[in-house]
């Protein structure tokens, strides 16, 4: 009697999550998940063994998991389960870092294809998660995925051949990158000077939609003090023209040059770009996710909050843009006031880092509107906002400085200089 072969074992141990659906109980969805991941090692290390129709089977697999994690997606199982959340993160990551060959190898064979097609789907898995990474997960990329990312850069490095591993890092590291905590990791793999070239070689090297990823992954790099300081020193300012002209992309265009200049040098042909900038802050800030079109209010804020430290341009945002619906002087300091409030009481080493920067991001906006007499006011008659102020100065919340930028005040301060100019 012929045993079975080890493919047919783990398809097997598969077939008993085929019928988990979006009716079962979270917990139930949850064990699936968890046990394919497991699996998912014993899955590639079987390929290589496996004969065409055993590859072919388990190929077909990665429905199961597909299935099961779009799942528990629509179930909010990551969203109400951090540790799970941080558990099923941590195996992709692990399952990544085992299996680190398949970026430098560079023979095509139908393993190889099946390695790849595999490796994207544990990427895509992992990519959904790494927004949900809180403040307090700063240590949780402990082991090797310096060595991870380096191999993933150097793959997208010899690559011209629009692959599908390489489109599939890019999206990964565009997820990656959108976490600001994450920045230091892709810059101590040297992607500042990767990024540089692949943008000016974009338009030969990349399909376009990876084109315009690109450009997102730089801006989010740039929101990071030490991603300024690399890519000034590596003239990142001169790549801005190898950026294909693309309308949707004169927005970020214009917030890479402003965070990468001295506020007090930035200089503006028109109202154009302030105005989309800002239309853009309104959008996000109206939006229930507070996002707008892929970006996250604080990404707006972050860039308006350097321009602030130019007197001038604060004036000008403050009294000479229109956006739609219009906005007066009063209404637009009360929507920088309307996401302190929101986000205020909230503040907790358990959230997601973009929610309390975004409350930095508002306190040192008012705070640089609170050195112009003309707008004293308009703050200090807002009661609910001024209880906030009041208690800020008083309340130190350190872990919300995880990634503050330099020119910036963490919450007590800027609410201590807001208070000091109103009085």
């Amino acid at each position: 009697m012929d045993l079975p072969s080890r493919s047919e074992i783990i398809l097997s141990k598969m077939n008993v999550f085929y019928r988990v659906n979006s009716t079962d109980s979270d917990d139930t969805v949850k064990h699936a998940l968890q046990q394919l991941l497991i699996y998912w090692s014993d899955v590639l290390g079987a390929a290589d063994s496996a004969s065409d129709d055993e590859l072919f089977a388990l190929n077909v697999s990665r429905a199961f998991l597909t299935k099961v994690f779009t799942i528990a997606i629509t179930k909010d199982c990551f969203m109400n389960d951090h540790s799970f959340t941080h558990q099923i993160l941590r195996t992709c990551f692990d399952l990544l870092v085992n299996h680190i060959d398949i970026f430098t190898n560079t023979n095509v064979t139908s393993v190889t294809i099946f390695f790849i097609s595999n490796i994207c789907l544990i990427m895509i898995i992992a990519s959904n998660l790494i927004s949900l990474v809180r403040c307090t997960d700063i240590d949780f990329f402990e082991k090797n995925e310096d060595q991870l990312l380096i191999a993933m850069r150097e793959h997208v490095d010899h690559d011209f051949t629009h692959d599908n591993l390489t489109d599939g890092i890019i999206s990964f590291i565009w997820n990656l990158s959108d976490n600001t905590l994450l920045v230091p990791l892709l810059l101590k793999a040297n992607y500042a000077q990767s990024l540089i070239e692949w943008i000016e070689n974009c338009e030969t090297k990349f399909r376009e939609d990876k084109q315009l990823a690109l450009i997102y992954i730089l801006l989010n790099m740039v929101r990071h003090d030490d991603g300024i300081d690399q890519f000034n020193a590596l003239d990142a300012l001169d790549v801005i023209e190898y950026i294909p002209i693309y309308s949707t992309l004169t927005l970020q265009r214009t917030m890479i040059y402003i965070l990468l200049t001295n506020a007090n040098k930035i200089k503006f042909e028109s109202l154009e770009s302030l105005t989309m900038l800002v239309q853009l802050t309104v959008d996000a800030a109206k939006n229930e996710k507070y996002r707008y079109e892929g970006s996250h209010v604080c990404e707006p804020l972050t860039v308006l909050t350097k321009l602030f430290y130019n007197d001038e341009i604060l004036h000008i945002i403050l009294c000479n843009i229109e956006t739609k619906p219009p906005l007066t002087t009063q209404s637009m300091i009360e929507l920088f006031a309307s996401l302190v409030m929101k986000f205020y009481p909230n503040l907790t080493s358990n959230n997601g880092p973009l929610e309390n920067f975004t409350c930095v991001l508002v306190l040192n906006i008012l705070s640089l509107i609170s050195y112009h007499e003309e707008y004293n006011r308009i703050i200090y008659d807002n009661e609910p906002l001024m209880n906030i102020i009041k208690n800020a100065a008083n309340s130190e919340k350190n872990f919300v400085d995880t990634f503050m930028p330099r020119t910036m005040k963490n919450i007590q301060q800027a609410a201590i200089e807001t208070l000091n100019n109103l009085h």
